[in-house]
């Protein structure tokens, strides 16, 4: 079979199943009128292979000056941030792609949003209670609730918003829809415990084909199926289930309607590939913004049963009180290369007398149980701090004032840390540890709240944290599964960060990095041996999604709807797991000759900061071009002609710039990119 993928034809499926984080679903938003910010993300799109269009650069960041230049207001980020955001993913088409959002360095991260507390608390007849309705939220709590924060209900501040997280209140038994949904699953479990199989698995089909991933819906399916002597529908709605993140191994062990199946080996597999909790916790899921997440904590199929979100974090703070760039840099290196390298590390619960850490104390013990049937390392003490343990890669602390130098302990690449403290996320309010400091003592991400939080639980992140983190989920991933209530908690640093993932390896033939192709182009994908088997692969063209690949063996590439000049192919493999971890491959190449629409050239590709960048571009086609370092616009020149540019506005790191030369249907003839590095 032959697949020809046509890119302008091809749409994005609209429910997924098993979608998780990679490069192609992460959108790096760069304040360009800060060094840092600019060089902040020059490191982070080099390492992580972001693509040019999932870059946005944004000017006309401002703060409330009273309050400092971490502060802003509802209405700033709105017309400054979340506007022009999701204006962009729609102009550029990828509005369905993406899954994260990653703030660059010199951004505010406190955001005053009095007005709508005002208008929420008046709509639900509610006293103001500085105790849980502080006017406080951090930007990546206020860009996660993107949806809800400006609708006509801002009911983000609850202790209970994040439905993603859901915690104990995860019950499959407990009817997650409203309006006609639930009545039709009341009326479907109701002809289940009347043993009327038929009607159930009628009624519960009808609902599971609108909300595929809703495993309130999925599992009694399975049930009716099973206690109707329908072996193959049992199994293949148990794979399903499987696949899709269902991790309750003693309820289906256990569960009367699978007593025939105890023995069969199909069943036995399923089991076997199953983790364990109990009932009333959630197992770990791959997330995606496209999903509907219901008050159970699994997806729902339409926008009327559950809530969207965008997973976002800060990549750095540096500044007065803050990291220096430099310590970012670095940190941001060694968290990449932590990836699938399931460090041999330990993560330590603090339990001493503190109320900060007894607010958590309960969770503990679970905690510890759950990562060491994963075979991790952990333990609980009564020291504010783990004492001269080498490989720490998690802790959840509870101290106000912290010195993890003179505790003899380091964090292994890829670590994260909380710490429960009142200002861990202000950094205008000294006197307490803040956040920065773990990291620059080499945590991948820390978080802390922007405002007294007043040792309520929800605010912070459960023990859980960890778990999550360890089943190879990715640091944003496992961050909002943990917290139900995040609006005043930030979180800062690498979001894709993912230790113990499980990634695919694949090759590509048929395409080599600078080829040019005159007509179509044929891929051959191969599974390397011995790696993570690959669910699907996905095709993506110049960053935009086009489609997944139905047939890997052969694949034909139609570029007859492509501009002239440069294009990238990337081919992503997505991990048959429940976390469907994912590892991307691109190349380059040409469309009917090699650069002669757009040429670039640079005079010297290593510059410093003070001097300018010298370049040369040259169009056939006798336009403007446009000189461009990701999807932001330098400079621009006539159709033939020289350019300098600062260096310093370039930001220091490795980055690419590429000629641009937009035609008058706004579509992209491009130069090859041409990589430079800019060093202070």
């Amino acid at each position: 079979m032959i697949c020809k993928f046509v890119f302008v034809a091809i749409s994005l499926l609209a429910c997924r199943g098993g979608v998780a984080q990679g490069p192609e679903n992460t959108l790096v938003v760069v304040n360009e009128e800060s060094f840092d910010s600019v060089s902040v993300a020059n490191q982070y799109i080099h390492l992580r292979g972001i693509p040019a269009s999932n870059v946005l650069y944004l000017r006309g960041i401002t703060s409330i000056k009273k309050h400092g230049e971490e502060s802003s207001s509802t209405k700033r980020f709105e017309q400054q941030i979340r506007k022009p955001l999701l204006r962009a993913l729609k102009d550029r088409g990828i509005e369905k792609q993406i899954d994260c959002v990653a703030y660059s360095a010199g951004f505010p991260t406190r955001i005053n949003f009095q007005p709508e507390l005002t208008t929420y608390l008046r709509q639900a007849g509610k006293k103001y209670d500085i105790h849980f309705h502080a006017p406080w939220t951090s930007i990546t709590s206020l860009t996660y609730f993107h949806e809800n924060a400006f609708s006509d209900r801002p009911d983000f501040l609850e202790l209970d918003a994040n439905n993603y997280a859901a915690l104990r209140r995860q019950k499959l038994a407990v009817n997650p829809f409203v309006g006609g949904d639930a009545k039709k699953f009341d009326a479907a479990m109701k002809e289940l415990n009347a043993a009327d199989y038929t009607a159930a698995s009628g009624s519960l089909l009808e609902l599971a084909r609108k909300h595929p991933l809703q495993m309130a819906v999925v599992y009694p399916l399975a049930r009716c199926f099973a206690f109707s002597g329908e072996k193959k529908k049992t199994i293949t709605t148990l794979r399903h289930a499987l696949v899709n993140g269902f991790g309750h191994r003693s309820m289906l062990k256990n569960d009367p309607a699978f007593q025939e199946l105890r023995s069969d080996a199909q069943f036995k597999s399923i089991i076997a590939r199953m983790t364990d909790l109990p009932d009333g916790f959630a197992p770990t899921r791959s997330f995606s913004s496209r999903h509907f997440w219901a008050s159970n904590g699994w997806p729902s199929g339409t926008d009327d049963q559950g809530e969207r979100y965008l997973l976002s974090s800060v990549l750095a703070v540096t500044g007065k009180n803050q990291s220096t760039l430099e310590d970012s840099l670095t940190r941001l290196e060694s968290s990449v290369g932590a990836d699938g390298t399931k460090p041999t590390g330990h993560v330590y619960f603090a339990d001493h007398k503190d109320p900060r850490s007894r607010t958590r104390k309960q969770q503990f013990p679970f905690a510890v149980a759950e990562l060491k049937t994963m075979g991790r390392e952990a333990s609980i003490g009564s020291d504010k701090l783990p004492k001269n343990n080498a490989s720490i890669i998690g802790v959840t602390l509870g101290s106000p004032v912290l010195d993890w130098n003179k505790s003899g302990s380091k964090f292994l690449p890829g670590a994260i840390c909380d710490n429960f403290t009142s200002y861990g996320g202000f950094w205008q309010k000294t006197g307490q540890t803040q956040l920065s400091e773990f990291l620059d003592a080499g945590a991948a991400g820390a978080c802390g709240t922007v405002y007294e939080p007043y040792t309520i639980p929800p605010k912070i992140p459960t023990a859980r944290w960890h778990a999550h983190y360890g089943r190879g989920a990715t640091l944003a991933e496992s961050f909002y599964q943990s917290i139900s209530g995040p609006f005043q908690t930030l979180l800062v640093g690498d979001p894709l960060c993912c230790p113990f993932g499980e990634f695919p390896e694949f090759e590509i033939e048929g395409l080599q990095e600078g080829e040019t192709i005159e007509k179509e182009l044929v891929l051959h994908i191969h599974q390397q041996v011995g790696s993570q088997k690959n669910r699907r692969f996905e095709l993506f063209h110049d960053g935009v999604f086009v489609g997944n690949i139905p047939n890997p063996d052969k694949v034909v590439v139609a570029t007859d709807s492509m501009n002239d000049g440069y294009h990238e192919l990337r081919v992503v493999g997505v991990a048959d797991s429940s976390l469907a971890r994912k590892r991307s491959k691109k190349i380059g190449f040409f469309v009917r000759g090699q650069g002669d629409q757009v040429k670039l050239e640079i005079r010297s590709v290593h510059c410093k900061i003070g001097r300018d960048v010298v370049g040369t571009a040259v169009s056939s086609m006798g336009k403007r071009i446009e000189i461009r370092q990701n999807s932001r616009v330098l400079t621009t020149i006539e159709s033939e002609g020289h350019f300098s540019i600062p260096a310093s506005s370039l930001g220091v790191g490795v980055s690419a710039l590429s000629a641009v030369v937009v035609l008058d249907n706004k579509t992209l003839v491009r130069s090859a990119p041409v990589k430079l590095e800019i060093r202070k």
